[in-house]
């Protein structure tokens, strides 16, 4: 994540209570983000000898829920959130680091199964440093694994549902309904990558030049931004 982003966060954190907004999201996606855990588990084929990584886990909105459901789960994200993250458990099966992913020793980290990356690339600078992060990621999971690049925002998948008619009229309600909750807690980062068509599929290439299965997933509209947003899911093979 991008140092701005990054701080943005963890500034984000002591200036704010709830989940929701911490995580960047609406108040009025609060139902619809219930449904994220659903859609990663179906995603990530999610079982109970699985160890996981969850990687930008905020204040464990994601990981809280999954803990139960897998062998053991590791948490990385600013200080600030591992320690509003610490309140909130009480399970013998995570482990929080706390720092910017990017600076961490792949060592500290260790190996899993299952690795999750939800709502954080696009907080990145550019391709080389989405890529970076990417294969760094990569290096941490196990053979048979799978990694999700989740909740991907895609400029040109939202240009064409915003030019539907449904999609216009979903807009402007939009507009309307929302005022940006968090714009006064962040500096504005201007250096945040931009993810199009392009980019999604360069992406995919990359990851399949380097001998692992990379597929495109789309997000079911019921997620809280599920019209202009997509996933990536890789397989590591055996």
């Amino acid at each position: 994540m991008s140092r701005i982003s990054f701080e943005n966060y963890g500034k984000l954190v002591n200036e704010c209570i709830d989940p929701t907004i911490i995580s960047g999201r609406y108040l009025s996606q609060r139902e619809q983000e219930r449904n994220i855990l659903v859609d990663i588990i179906n995603k990530l084929k999610i079982n109970s000898h699985d160890t996981c990584l969850d990687i930008g886990c905020s204040v464990g909105n994601i990981l809280i829920p999954l803990s139960f459901l897998v062998k053991f789960i590791t948490g990385i994200d600013h200080p600030n959130c591992i320690e509003a993250l610490k309140k909130r458990i009480n399970s013998d099966n995570i482990n929080l680091i706390e720092g910017n992913f990017i600076d961490i020793d792949e060592e500290e980290i260790g190996k899993f199964d299952k690795i999750l990356i939800y709502s954080v690339l696009h907080y990145l600078s550019d391709e080389q440093e989405v890529m970076f992060f990417i294969k760094k990621s990569l290096s941490l999971v196990n053979p048979g694994g799978k990694l999700l690049l989740g909740d991907l925002p895609n400029v040109s998948r939202k240009k064409r549902f915003i030019n539907s008619e449904f999609g216009k009229e979903f807009d402007k309600n939009w507009k309307i309904q929302n005022i940006d909750q968090s714009s006064g807690h962040f500096t504005k980062d201007h250096k945040n990558i931009i993810f199009n068509d392009a980019l999604i599929l360069s992406i995919i290439s990359k990851i399949r030049d380097m001998g692992h299965h990379a597929y495109i997933l789309p997000q079911p509209s019921f997620l809280p931004c599920g019209y202009t947003r997509e996933d990536i899911l890789i397989e590591i093979l055996t």
